[in-house]
């Protein structure tokens, strides 16, 4: 069976508590806080994240379109509260002003690379004491994340912008929360 890497929601609050708190460290720690928690709410590859520009963000609806890349659909994320307060916060402090700007930068405001993403999982991975953390768990965490707070699979489809049903199933066998419920739904059932 294939193996899904994820963080728990334990682990994901305990990294963006990390970042949150290295404020005082780092020049760049909003921006980092905000390409972690953009990247697990919007189900982003690395890739997806970097094509991100400020004509994507409608401020008003608080929505975000994504381009998707290998075999999913383009789709617009509906902001949370606060990942809309903070994505606000970020494009004002940074000043990001035109339409074709890239929402995130390294540190020499050129375009964020694969190589510039994986030295912040580095660092973050090192202060949080998360052993095998790797960027893309952010995007299984999501889906599983969404799938224990009982969306339904053809939701999490939506959300996740599959093509197909059956690579979103494979987020079902994965979460331990709706195993449970699932057995005690069984349990107080059984007929014999």
């Amino acid at each position: 069976m294939w193996e899904i890497k994820y963080l728990k929601q334990k682990e994901l609050k305990k990294l963006f508590n990390v970042i949150k708190n290295s404020n005082w460290i780092r020049k760049f720690y909003l921006r980092d806080l905000l390409i972690f928690n953009i990247a697990y709410y919007c189900w982003l590859r690395i890739s997806e994240l970097s094509l991100i520009k400020l004509e994507d963000y409608n401020k008003d609806n608080a929505q975000l379109y994504i381009r998707r890349l290998k075999w999913s659909n383009n789709s617009i994320i509906i902001l949370d509260k606060e990942r809309k307060l903070l994505l606000n916060k970020y494009i004002r402090i940074y000043n990001i002003k035109n339409d074709n700007e890239l929402l995130f930068k390294s540190k020499n405001w050129k375009a964020m690379t694969k190589s510039n993403i994986e030295a912040l999982v580095r660092y973050y991975k090192n202060k949080s004491n998360l052993i095998n953390f790797h960027f893309h768990m952010l995007k299984h965490s999501i889906a599983v994340h969404l799938l224990e707070i009982w969306l339904s699979i053809f939701e999490l489809k939506q959300y996740l912008g599959h093509k197909n049903i059956n690579s979103t199933m494979i987020y079902s066998s994965f979460s331990t929360l709706m195993q449970k419920e699932m057995y005690k739904k069984i349990e107080n059932k059984w007929l014999v």
